[in-house]
């Protein structure tokens, strides 16, 4: 089999992290521009009710996910890892550019938000097929003892693109007034999406196709099918990235999007200085990210992703009641402890979701299992979220979600994930079934599974 150089690594994670930059970028913008999409396209009632309309829009995008999964997860097993990452950022390119052109409430009426769903719909596709087919792109050409990192580079890749959309969402609202933000202000960034998304298809255009995928193209095996994903040999393996994926999506969408929307309307927070506040958060978590990457790759996924879960059922309630506080020390301080648990949770989703499954249908079940968990159940937490603290009148709401989430996913984890670290990529057998966990020893040191 073809082994990667460490000059084509580069260029895979490259290509990757563009990617998934542009990908998180156009997701993201929605979500700091939640208000001013509501006044062109939810008119008429309170603030607060047109944010909790965009905050829904928001998060049927993430209904949709799973079909994305499944749609791009087949291309990538059957066409090819390269030809689905290509498409994907195709997609997201070409439906964060038409939502920056698409009229709004008073110009075409109902059709406006109609529409608006439709092309959040497309981005939901999109991003469904982006996590896994960079994902396997970056760990399938990696070592098997030094995954964690670039394993991590996804999440990196998507807070960077978070934070992004949140520094040019900041400068239009220093910039520009109310009135010329809820105009036309808010679609400048949806529009920067159309060369991004080209620089991204160039890039990835470039690419080879990983070693593990020429194997597969060059063996007797079946090509991956529909019903491949829905196996009942896999169900347990599809549950546990479920689980795994839940609880990664929440606190992704909470710290990415929602905080921020918290900070304005829950703790009174000056909107410029609650996207400034969500920057510095975001950042941090990105820095944490190859961290905890690369301490999995010496302690172990299963015990790297046990202690986010862990984290969050503790400090949950603690985090939302200092964000609640709205002083920007003690709101940093709050981040920083949501960062340090959601890091190792976000960097390790990535390596269980490619380390999981079998190589023929890799992306296809992963795919599947990933985006059930990061999609409708994750991308509607933060509308739930806001509308706990309404109907409530607790600052803290929000936490509680939070802690029920990781309680329910912590369980799932502890009582049926295996350890996957340092597994044979070219296994075509779900990590359950694979016989015992590998030993996870000194850094570089790893037992391959043999089933």
């Amino acid at each position: 089999m073809r082994t990667t150089t460490a000059v084509g690594r580069r260029r895979v994670a490259a290509a990757c992290i563009i990617g998934n930059f542009l990908e998180y970028f156009d997701f993201g913008v929605y979500g700091f521009l939640a208000v001013a999409i509501g006044h062109e396209f939810f008119p008429g009632g309170s603030g607060a009710v047109g944010l909790l309309k965009s905050l829904a829009v928001f998060g049927v995008a993430f209904a949709v996910r799973p079909l994305g999964g499944v749609l791009f997860g087949l291309i990538g097993d059957r066409a090819g890892r390269k030809v689905s990452l290509s498409a994907s950022v195709a997609l997201m390119g070409v439906a964060t550019t038409l939502i920056g052109v698409l009229p709004g409430y008073a110009s075409i009426g109902l059709a406006a938000p109609v529409l608006l769903v439709f092309l959040r719909c497309l981005q939901g596709l999109a991003v469904g097929g982006e996590w896994g087919a960079s994902s396997a792109y970056l760990i399938e050409t990696a070592p098997s003892d030094r995954r964690g990192i670039p394993g991590s580079f996804p999440s990196m890749a998507a807070a960077l693109g978070l934070i992004f959309g949140a520094l040019l969402s900041l400068v239009f609202q220093l910039t520009l007034s109310a009135a010329a933000l809820d105009s036309w202000g808010w679609r400048v960034p949806f529009l920067v999406a159309a060369p991004l998304a080209a620089v991204g298809l160039y890039v990835r255009q470039r690419l080879e196709d990983t070693p593990i995928f020429e194997q597969l193209a060059q063996s007797d095996a079946p090509r991956a099918r529909l019903k491949d994903a829905l196996r009942r040999d896999q169900a347990k393996a599809i549950f546990v990235t479920f689980a795994l994926s839940w609880i990664c999506g929440v606190g992704l969408f909470f710290l990415g999007t929602y905080v921020v929307n918290f900070l304005t309307s829950t703790a009174h927070v000056n909107s410029t200085r609650a996207t400034v506040l969500t920057s510095i958060g975001l950042a941090i978590y990105c820095a944490l990210c190859p961290v905890a990457g690369r301490l999995s790759d010496r302690f172990g996924r299963r015990r790297t992703l046990l202690f986010g879960c862990l984290g969050h059922l503790v400090f949950g309630i603690p985090v939302f009641i200092a964000l609640a506080h709205g002083s920007a020390v003690v709101v940093i301080l709050a981040l920083i402890v949501f960062a340090i648990f959601q890091a190792p949770i976000n960097a390790n989703t990535s390596l269980v979701l490619i380390e999981m499954f079998p190589a023929s249908t890799r992306l296809t079940s992963g795919a599947l299992g990933f985006n059930l968990g990061v999609g409708a159940p994750s991308g509607f937490a933060p509308l739930v979220a806001a509308a706990l603290v309404v109907s409530t009148g607790l600052d803290y709401a929000p936490g509680i979600l939070l802690v029920g989430v990781a309680l329910i996913c912590g369980l799932i984890l502890l009582l049926w994930l295996p350890e996957t670290g340092g597994r044979d990529l070219s296994l075509d057998v779900d990590a359950t079934k694979s016989g015992p966990a590998p030993r996870i020893g000194k850094p570089g040191v790893t037992e391959a599974v043999v089933p």
